[in-house]
């Protein structure tokens, strides 16, 4: 394998590792203040934090996308790591490192804000961007004469099944945590909307 092919894929995997154990998968609040969508506090059970105002006029720019690097157990990060690792990779192999930067940019950005607009403050992780390098590279193959990613359809089918067990709250019965429904969604929207980004960028046509 050339590892050069796969330098993005592999940075949003060492920095995915090095954050979660800076914010010590979550106990280190101190730290974690620094990584996510807005500054909190906490004062008992209650979480006081910047409404979206505030964040913009802080300037905290990496704010919006810092979060997607946060984890908060060995089981949350290898499960969306792994898949940063099996899609990832082949998008960026395939279509390039530009192709697989924006559509992190966009889907991290986008689930980030949504979920913040939900939840507040308190979430982290890629899942967000895994629902959508998941979706995107279902959709180009769908609409493709010649498959390119070649991932079976049934893995769409688990993750909108796994998307309705998060919605229904199955997975958090499950011991599982809290699940950031809304970031999965608009993660899974954001790479279907991506495809003709993606087709434009990667020189295809339909």
């Amino acid at each position: 394998m050339k590892w050069h092919s796969i330098w993005l894929s592999l940075l949003l995997i060492g920095i995915s590792v090095g954050i979660s154990l800076l914010i010590g998968f979550g106990d280190n609040r101190d730290m974690m203040r620094s990584f996510s969508f807005a500054d909190f506090t906490l004062r008992g059970s209650q979480v006081f934090y910047q409404n979206l105002d505030g964040v913009l006029a802080s300037g905290q720019w990496w704010r919006f996308l810092t979060p997607i690097f946060m984890h908060f157990s060995v089981m949350h990060i290898v499960f969306n790591l792994m898949w940063v690792w099996v899609i990832g990779t082949r998008i960026e192999r395939q279509q390039g490192s530009v192709v697989l930067l924006l559509l992190v940019l966009i889907s991290g950005i986008a689930s980030n804000l949504a979920q913040f607009q939900i939840s507040g403050p308190m979430f982290g992780g890629m899942s967000g961007v895994v629902f959508a390098l998941i979706a995107y590279a279902w959709l180009w193959d769908r609409f493709s004469y010649r498959p390119r990613f070649g991932f079976p359809p049934a893995l769409m089918g688990f993750m909108v099944v796994w998307l309705a067990l998060g919605y229904a709250g199955v997975l958090e019965g499950l011991g599982l945590g809290a699940v950031a429904n809304t970031a999965h969604l608009v993660g899974l929207l954001a790479g279907l909307l991506f495809l003709p980004l993606g087709r434009l960028l990667a020189g295809r046509v339909w």
